[in-house]
């Protein structure tokens, strides 16, 4: 390979540090990348470091350049590729409900579960990038427990003390209500099925139209769309289990693995077997 067919590659690193359930964090420089719309279970922290990333995200389109700061909810519905030829380089930190509460009890001083709450999804701020990509190199690189731990929480108090002033008690954060709720609930238990518009508009006992469109109220995308999504996670939890892509495609409800590898990819960000190999490297 040369060094313009180098230059053109996407290149994708993950880590999941160690004893740190609901913690993962990416390190990424994307070309020809696309990402379908979709959205995680986590908050998402995180930099551009280089290039400018094209998203849209909550159905506005941002064009984020080197220096902005990315700080999305749980169930943010987002999806985006490169904006310039050169593409983007980004650094970001997914970190569950429960993880990120501690981090908030201790800044707070208290020991109520209370949650971020981010005004704005992305903010032009390159000093507090400079600050991020520093630490997360440490949390990221480090072979060291110690050194990661302290890395966290050195983004966590310097993140959300810049960027979120304000807290919200957990159970205030958007949960699905109603019979919606129950439909959402029933692809989240099919996960292997392929599931129907009729048995998922019995559950909600709605209309074809009227269950499309209160599924995308409530989740930010449509009944399809959603249930990939949710079958390309329990791919990726079987690929850390050590599942083959062709074991974790059949048990996901996927064709075949060409089809789960197509909406892998888009949702992910790298193939399902260099996720593989990523999650089994050590620091």
């Amino acid at each position: 390979m040369n060094a313009q067919e180098e230059r053109s590659r996407d290149w994708v690193s993950i880590r999941r540090p160690f004893a740190k359930a609901g913690l993962e964090t990416m390190t990424a420089r994307y070309i020809q990348q696309s990402f379908k719309p979709h959205a995680h279970d986590e908050y998402v922290i995180g930099i551009i470091e280089g290039g400018v990333h094209s998203v849209w995200c909550r159905g506005i389109h941002h064009n984020m350049p080197s220096g902005t700061v990315v700080t999305m909810h749980p169930g943010d519905v987002h999806y985006g590729n490169a904006a310039i030829a050169e593409g983007w380089k980004q650094r970001m930190i997914y970190i569950s409900e429960n993880e990120i509460g501690k981090f908030i009890s201790d800044i707070a001083g208290g020991d109520k579960f209370l949650l971020p709450d981010f005004k704005q999804t992305f903010h032009d701020r390159p000093d507090l990038a400079h600050s991020f990509a520093q630490f997360h190199e440490v949390l990221h690189s480090s072979p060291l427990a110690l050194a990661r731990d302290v890395a966290l929480d050195s983004i966590m108090r310097v993140t959300i003390g810049a960027l979120s002033p304000d807290f919200v008690k957990a159970k205030d954060a958007k949960q699905p209500s109603g019979r919606i709720a129950d439909a959402v609930e029933f692809l989240h238990n099919r996960i292997e099925d392929d599931v129907t518009l009729d048995e998922l508009c019995d559950v909600a006992g709605l209309r074809r139209r009227q269950t499309i469109e209160a599924f995308k109220r409530c989740t930010g995308l449509p009944p399809h769309a959603y249930h990939v999504i949710q079958k390309v996670k329990a791919v990726k939890t079987m690929l850390r289990d050590g599942f083959s892509a062709t074991e974790a495609a059949a048990r996901a409800g996927f064709a075949d693995q060409s089809h789960m590898t197509r909406h892998f990819v888009g949702v992910v960000g790298m193939t399902p077997g260099a996720y593989a190999l990523d999650c089994q490297k050590k620091y």
